[in-house]
């Protein structure tokens, strides 16, 4: 399915303004469009904003007569007549967003429209593969930071030696499909993440998953799969059920099994694994290499409810859940 997308590119703003703009666009404008962040040089431009100590300057007015593209030019200046945005002046910190709403409704998505324009990913139209080599080459340590990106722009940047990962602003909470994928990551990548924070990168890609129902499954429900170690999960809510599925599969279940125990839809199971799968924390194996076994009677029994909640109990002791 095709889809629109906005080229935006930034020159001379410091990594805390720009930051703060990436966070701000992207909730500002729709999610019907996909916000690319470009360099300066990129040869499709949708909008550009400037330091605006820079905008006399040769190179940018040359890009500007060049492009004929919408701009704004940022300064933490205060503005002299009081608006905060003023022709196209952008004044940060910005305390009310409506002017810049109208503005990018007006400058940009009319602009886009009247042009109709619609601006093509460089990604395959055609539906990624994702399977055990995907996997594998998407942890292995010979990569050693790659680019992550879906039909919606960037996701991170990661890094498998240290296993740390560095955001796109505006995407820490964040879900992706089957448009995922990733390469090696150029300098130029760097300046479409924020490094103010690093993640654990395990933890990170599995709330990703996790948070991504639409993502395909990787797994099928008869199959069994054990996990390395306790997935974190960043939202409370989750954090429960997170941990009786990790109870489960810590010692190698059937995943029907464990569905059935848990009393938890197979499809919730099922994103479960995928998740463990994609962030490498797990691997499908055999029945003989498995030590959960399914309480018949834990529905029924009073005493073996008590022994499981019991048990549940110490470990979100333990990890501080």
């Amino acid at each position: 399915m095709d889809r629109n997308y906005i080229n935006i590119a930034t020159t001379g703003l410091s990594l805390k303004v720009l930051d703060e703009l990436k966070t701000l666009i992207r909730k500002l404008i729709s999610n019907e469009y996909s916000i690319n962040w470009v360099n300066i040089s990129n040869s499709h431009i949708d909008l550009l904003l400037i330091n605006e100590n820079f905008f006399d300057s040769d190179n940018i007015q040359n890009i500007l007569q060049k492009k004929k593209c919408p701009y704004l030019k940022i300064t933490k200046t205060p503005s002299q007549n009081g608006y905060q945005l003023n022709e196209r002046t952008l004044h940060l910190p910005l305390e009310k967003v409506e002017s810049l709403l109208d503005w990018l409704q007006i400058n940009l998505i009319s602009y886009l429209n009247q042009k109709k324009t619609v601006v093509v990913s460089n990604l395959s139209n055609e539906p990624l593969l994702i399977d055990d080599k995907f996997i594998r080459n998407l942890h292995s340590l010979e990569h050693a930071k790659l680019y992550l990106f879906d039909d919606k722009g960037t996701l991170a940047i990661i890094d498998n030696r240290t296993q740390m990962a560095w955001l796109e602003p505006s995407r820490q909470q964040t879900q992706t499909n089957q448009s995922f994928d990733f390469t090696f990551a150029k300098t130029s990548d760097f300046t479409k993440v924020s490094r103010k924070k690093n993640y654990y990168l395990q933890d990170w890609l599995w709330n990703l998953i996790w948070h991504s129902k639409n993502f395909g499954n990787l797994a099928t429900e008869d199959r069994y799969f054990k996990i390395d170690h306790w997935p974190q999960p960043y939202q409370k809510e989750y954090r429960k059920v997170s941990l009786q599925l990790s109870a489960c599969f810590i010692q190698g279940a059937k995943i029907t099994d464990v569905a059935n125990q848990l009393n938890l839809s197979i499809d919730d199971v099922l994103r479960f694994v995928t998740a463990c799968l994609m962030a490498n924390n797990g691997k499908f194996t055999s029945a003989n290499k498995c030590a959960y076994t399914p309480n018949s009677y834990l529905e029924n029994s009073n005493t073996d409810n008590h022994f499981f909640r019991n048990f549940i109990g110490k470990i979100r002791r333990r990890f501080g859940l």
